[in-house]
């Protein structure tokens, strides 16, 4: 009897230990740690990926990041209802177009860029355009020279590269540049009157020509420059300079570097998602890229200890090592939450 009653207390307390280090397993696994969700636009991934080491080292959160084109990811909050607890994005404006007020009552313009043409050693006429770089739109119509630039419905990029070439067209006094490089080889359409440009680009984009490539992402062209599928591609410096990329620096009046431009750069639009319950009227402007905090984010104190270090000095810096410029003072729009608005300059707009 004495051994069954052994036995039996053994069982138990046995029980019991499972019972305890399963819950404890559970309770400390990584599952249920403190987790920072980031929608990020794809040309910020590698920025904020090394970022996030650091703050990781000092904050009891986890960070996790995916990242799209801007308008993509965007639209993964308004049409699918997901969930993030912090949103990057290369355009700024997008935010009060789709998410002010609805999804965030804030956000703010912190960082800036320039769009840039991208090749390699191996790109057809890579010499020439050394030799001659104001020849760099007479290369890309050259017969067999592959270009590709994002999805303007997906990627401000995208939409960025187009303007710049519609731009080109304004500056060189030279209207072949946009009809060879954009009207015959795609089916958006351009609407010309007064010196500017309206382009307006379906939410059902084709392509017609083999010597075009357009992807979701200006990230995802990378990979096709280096394996030589594509000649030349449309990037933004700062994602040339973090993949080592060789690139043309456009001038100033059309690379959409220069608030100074801002009324020439104002000359082109793009109408985005043509024909959809989307569709957007953006006019080119300077560079600027945004956050925000959505107003679903189940880690809200995590995202604003995220963003205190990101808006300070380490996080200029490291941006600014990786070839991306943050603006002198980023500016804030709405009701900035009161841990970062000594961080901002508010907009009193």
């Amino acid at each position: 009897m004495r051994n069954k009653i052994y036995l039996f207390t053994f069982t138990f307390l046995l029980l019991v230990i499972i019972i305890v280090l399963n819950y404890s397993l559970h309770l400390f696994s990584p599952v249920n740690e403190l987790q920072v969700k980031i929608f990020c636009a794809g040309s910020v991934k590698i920025p904020l990926e090394k970022f996030s080491e650091i703050v990781e080292s000092s904050y009891s959160f986890k960070v996790m990041i995916e990242s799209g084109g801007s308008v993509e990811i965007i639209r993964k909050i308004t049409d699918l209802g997901k969930n993030c607890d912090l949103v990057v994005i290369a355009d700024y404006r997008l935010i009060p177009l789709f998410l002010y007020p609805n999804y965030t009552d804030w956000y703010i313009a912190f960082a800036s860029n320039k769009i840039v043409l991208t090749y390699t050693d191996n790109s057809k006429f890579s010499d020439e355009l050394a030799d001659n770089p104001d020849a760099w739109f007479k290369i890309l119509m050259k017969p067999d020279v592959r270009f590709g630039f994002s999805d303007p419905n997906k990627d401000p990029c995208g939409y960025r590269a187009v303007g710049v070439i519609a731009l080109a067209s304004l500056f060189y006094e030279n209207s072949s540049i946009l009809n060879d490089l954009i009207v015959k080889r795609t089916n958006i359409i351009v609407e010309r009157g007064n010196g500017s440009l309206n382009l307006y680009v379906p939410s059902a984009l084709k392509v017609k020509s083999k010597d075009l490539i357009i992807r979701s992402k200006s990230v995802d062209l990378v990979a096709l420059l280096e394996a030589g599928s594509i000649d030349y591609a449309f990037e933004y410096k700062s994602v040339a300079v973090q993949r080592g990329l060789k690139f043309l620096e456009l001038p100033s009046q059309i690379d959409l570097s220069n608030p100074l431009y801002d009324e020439f750069y104002s000359h082109v639009s793009l109408i985005i998602l043509w024909g959809s319950s989307g569709e957007r009227k953006i006019p080119m402007k300077s560079i600027i890229y945004g956050l925000t905090i959505p107003k679903n984010s189940e880690n809200y104190k995590c995202a604003v200890d995220f963003l205190k270090v990101l808006l300070g000095d380490e996080g200029r810096r490291l941006f600014e090592s990786l070839g991306q410029s943050f603006l002198d003072e980023p500016l804030g729009f709405g009701n900035i939450p009161a841990e970062l608005r000594g961080l901002v300059k508010i907009d009193k707009g």
